[in-house]
Formats: C-alpha cells, structure tokens, sequence
C-alpha cells in the first residue's frame, strides 16, 4: 500500500470522524429547551422539578422554568414564554384552558393529581361541633363574630386564595353570590406558605377559624389524622351553567391536567408519551411532601428521593431513560 494512499485513506477517515460529530452536535442542538411553567406551591414544583429530571437526564432534552402564580403562567403557555404546565386546574382555570385550547395553543397531554377537592368555605370541626347551627355557608351570618378578628373590621375573617392564582378571584365572587359581602372580610394570606402557617397555627391553638383550602395536601391529612378535623360548610352543588353565572355553588372536584404548547407535539413526541403515562397519584404527591418537610430538602432533592425511592414513575418512561434518570440520581 502506497504512502500516499494510505494517507488518502487517513484524510477520508479523518473526515467522516469530523462529520460524524457535527452530525452528532446537529442531534443534540435539535432537541428544543423544554421550559416549565414552575408554579408556585408544592404539589406543582415537586413534580415540575421530577419532570425536569427525567425530561434533562433521561430523554437528554435542556430544561429551563420560569416561576410564578396561576394566572401570569397560564399567559406564559399561551404566549409561549413556556411550554409544558405540570398542573392546570379545572375548573379553576376553564375560561383560559378552553380559549388557548380552541385557538390551537395548547393540548391537554395527561393527567396530573387525582380527586382534588376546594372549597372558599371550611371550618375546624371542633367549631362545627360546638356550633351545629353552623352547617352551611349562609349560617355564617349568624356566626359571624367567631371569626372575627383584630384586622377583620368587625366582619368574619376569610383566609383567602393565594394572589394569583384562579381561585382568588373565584372565592371573592362566591363571597357576593352568597350575599355575605357584609360580613365576610376576606383576606389576603400573601403566600401558599403563609395560608398554611396561619391555618395551622389556629387548629394548634383550637381557635375558629374560616378559610379556603384543598386537598389532599399534607396540611390536610395531618387536620384529618391529628387535629381534629375539619368541615367544609354546604353549598348548593357545583353545576357549570352554575359556575359560569352566578358562582352560588360550590367548586367541582378538580380535574387537574398537564397542557403543552402544540408545538411540542412534533418537536418532542418521546414527551408527549411520557406525559401522557403520568400519574402523580395522591399516594405519590402525600409521600413526596411528607418527606420534604421531614427532611427540609428543596424540590431538586425532593425528585431526586421520589426517583429512588418509588416505582410507578418507571411506568411512564423507557427502560433507557429509567437506567439514565436512576443513574443520575444516584451521582453525588
């Protein structure tokens, strides 16, 4: 063999070695950054953060989010700013979902959390018991001075939905429809954070208290499980003519579901199938919450102990992306 032709043969390998790559390099540029709306409570930014693990080390995709309330990020969505929201509630969020959703915005890919229930109108059930006049929302005229407090001007003290979200706005009609703007003084919590901490802070102290939640979170099981309980006051029943008019009734059970931008359902189809596998069951969101606040850790590590420390999730991704995610987080 010839000199130069084995230096021919050198050059052309050299070069296929060279196009190899930047084949390679155009792969990995191709797959879009997959933006999550990160929203602002726990059950959301823990599965956002499972999600971004998998999406990054198991399907190899960049991630990014972009964090805030209800209302801004479902904008985001539909601007674009972000493409995959882990929780949209409905019917909280019904009006927007449907308008982006008939506009070829965005697609419903999967489910979320399962049986999720709300209401604008809940009591301890010690209250309950010690005032059995005290069963539906109306009675709460006649109740009105156990819930008042120092900066509730007189009125029955509401603690509120987060600002931002839907069901802000949502609990101040309901408040009208009820005819109880005279004595209901509804307040602002400021944060998922400060909503608990005072809701909390009453069922410890057995004081009255009047407020909005949902369920199940781990606020609520530990009310159920240690604190007596709690009681949800009667409203005539949810009914969609209902909730689009007036807003006398009260929430539905929330379907809550997980909407991409339709883009992705070409530029990451591997995606779409993953989330339409999921299922962050209520056994699933309890175990992971009850774990961040009795370990302290952030959402990352959160994912990280839900990925080794569950199964179900394999159910949703490939056999090669389960083996990368595990690997992941099993790293130091």
């Amino acid at each position: 063999m010839s000199l130069g032709f084995r230096k021919s043969m050198a050059a052309m390998f050299g070069l296929v070695l060279v196009l190899a790559l930047a084949l390679s390099a155009c792969g990995d540029e191709e797959k879009p950054t997959i933006i999550f709306s990160d929203l602002n409570w726990d059950s959301a930014q823990t599965q956002t953060a499972i999600a971004e693990l998998i999406v990054s080390e198991g399907y190899g995709y960049p991630t990014e989010k972009i964090f805030g309330g209800t209302i801004p990020l479902m904008q985001a969505l539909v601007n674009g700013d972000t493409n995959v929201t882990m929780e949209i509630w409905l019917p909280n969020q019904l009006a927007a979902y449907n308008e982006a959703s008939e506009a070829g915005q965005i697609t419903r890919v999967g489910n979320s959390l399962e049986d999720n229930w709300q209401s604008a109108f809940i009591i301890p059930q010690y209250t309950a018991d010690a005032n059995p006049g005290l069963q539906k929302v109306a009675d709460i005229r006649d109740h009105m001075d156990l819930f008042v407090t120092p900066i509730s001007n007189g009125k029955a003290q509401l603690l509120n939905c987060v600002p931002g979200w839907e069901c802000e706005g949502h609990n101040i009609d309901q408040v009208k429809a009820h005819g109880l703007d005279d004595v209901i003084e509804i307040i602002n919590p400021g944060s998922g954070e400060a909503l608990a901490a005072e809701i909390l802070a009453a069922f410890e102290k057995k004081e009255d208290v009047l407020f909005y939640y949902w369920g199940p979170t781990t606020l609520t099981h530990r009310i159920q499980t240690e604190l007596g309980g709690l009681k949800v006051l009667e409203e005539p029943p949810y009914s969609e003519e209902c909730w689009n008019t007036t807003k006398l009734c009260g929430y539905s059970i929330s379907e809550v579901v997980i909407v991409v931008r339709n883009e992705l359902l070409e530029s990451a189809p591997d995606l779409v199938e993953m989330f339409e596998k999921w299922d962050f069951n209520a056994g699933n969101q309890l175990a992971a919450e009850a774990y961040m606040g009795e370990s302290g850790a952030d959402f990352p590590e959160v994912a990280k102990w839900f990925i080794l420390n569950t199964e179900e999730w394999k159910s949703w991704v490939t056999a090669d992306a389960a083996k990368k995610v595990i690997e992941a987080a099993s790293a130091e």
